[in-house]
């Protein structure tokens, strides 16, 4: 999501959570989405002159006194602060009045976000206000202001984490992070009844393109209806079929090599899908960050020590490891055509960089997203 509500870190920028927000950043400075920059100014502008009342009657709602709050790097849309007590950091985050949220759907990601916490996995814990509640309300006269804390997670942003100090033991730790919180989506029980999640094609930005009618691209487009048809004939049982991250890329978890802790986030996207989307995404996005040379031993390694990790926590059959190209090219397509508009060679972020050259003639072209040979190998074992 754009205003990224979930991203409970200690570093927070809203700009990194989720795939359009991080290309967003490079797309601002051109000019091409002038109008998101004054939005945000906007934003910021409305909620600054409320702020230090308001910011007094949050932290009463948590026994907080305000003057222990300190602001934090993020404050696009939410106003985030920082405060350590006890030898322990925290996020407190306040978001504006903002008619893209859905209240319902919020508490529905806190409800999830604290069934995993609970259950061990690798999510930051957030914190009850005195009421009890995940989620606090607060009336202004422009409206309702949001209101969540959550324990700060350790480390640094994967992404800001250089791949050359990443080892196989650390890549299976991730690989069991994801497993845990697939496992535990089994055996998850909504209180109030239902999950009201989307399905995976609907679902943020990453599954979901944008109207697309240049002529240019009606191949490409083509394409990718051509893998949706495909996937939407593999089954969804118990098993490979529940509830996704659904956004999770190398900018939404942080690693602490000192204690190998891998810690997820951000969790707006949230939905109905394969749990293999996962899986691909992850091995999608670590091969655009990759600078070298041997990119399919590289991945190899990556996918053979990621899901010795995920077997860990969770079964994964065999047959979800041979749809991976399929996966693969869903999210290859999708990101093209999010970005290939605002994309100009050399005046682009590092990731978008290393991403789209050549990207058209290679899906236009049927060129495999990495050389693997997802029918045999060790991964399938």
């Amino acid at each position: 999501m754009i205003c990224s509500f979930f991203g409970l870190w200690g570093v927070y920028d809203p700009l990194k959570n989720a795939w359009i927000d991080r290309l967003l950043r490079a797309l601002i400075a051109s000019g091409a989405v002038i109008w998101f920059r004054r939005n945000i100014v906007e934003c910021e502008e409305r909620s600054e002159r409320p702020m230090l009342t308001l910011l007094d009657r949050a932290a009463n709602l948590y026994g907080l006194p305000a003057s222990i709050l300190r602001p934090v790097r993020g404050g696009h849309f939410s106003r985030a602060y920082g405060y350590t007590r006890h030898e322990k950091s925290y996020i407190f985050r306040i978001t504006p009045p903002n008619d893209d949220i859905n209240l319902a759907r919020m508490l529905t990601v806190l409800d999830w976000m604290d069934f995993l916490t609970e259950h061990g996995a690798p999510v930051p814990r957030l914190v009850r206000s005195q009421q009890g509640s995940l989620l606090e309300v607060l009336e202004q006269d422009d409206g309702e202001y949001l209101v969540v804390m959550s324990e700060a997670a350790p480390g640094v942003l994967s992404e800001e984490f250089p791949l050359d100090r990443w080892n196989d033991y650390l890549f299976s730790c991730l690989g069991r992070s994801v497993g845990k919180m697939h496992a535990l989506a089994k055996g998850y029980t909504p209180p109030r009844g239902d999950f009201p999640r989307p399905v995976w094609h609907t679902a943020g930005q990453s599954y979901t393109p944008p109207p697309e009618d240049d002529p240019a691209q009606s191949t490409i487009r083509q394409k990718r209806l051509d893998v949706i048809r495909y996937l939407q004939t593999l089954p969804r049982d118990l098993a490979g079929y529940g509830i996704t991250h659904a956004d999770l890329h190398f900018g939404n978890f942080f690693v602490d090599a000192a204690t190998d802790t891998i810690t997820i986030f951000d969790f707006d996207d949230c939905a109905y899908g394969w749990y293999i989307l996962d899986i691909a995404m992850l091995l999608h996005d670590v091969l655009v960050l990759y600078a070298g040379a041997d990119r399919e031993a590289f991945a190899a390694r990556f996918l053979r020590a990621l899901l010795q990790g995920y077997r860990q926590e969770k079964l994964l059959d065999p047959f979800w490891i041979r749809q991976m190209p399929y996966f693969l090219k869903l999210l290859e397509g999708q990101l093209y055509q999010m970005v290939y508009r605002f994309y100009e060679a050399g005046d682009a972020d590092g990731w978008v960089s290393k991403f789209m050259p050549g990207r058209k003639a290679r899906i236009e072209n049927d060129v495999p997203y990495i050389a693997l040979d997802f029918e045999k190998g060790d991964w399938l074992a």
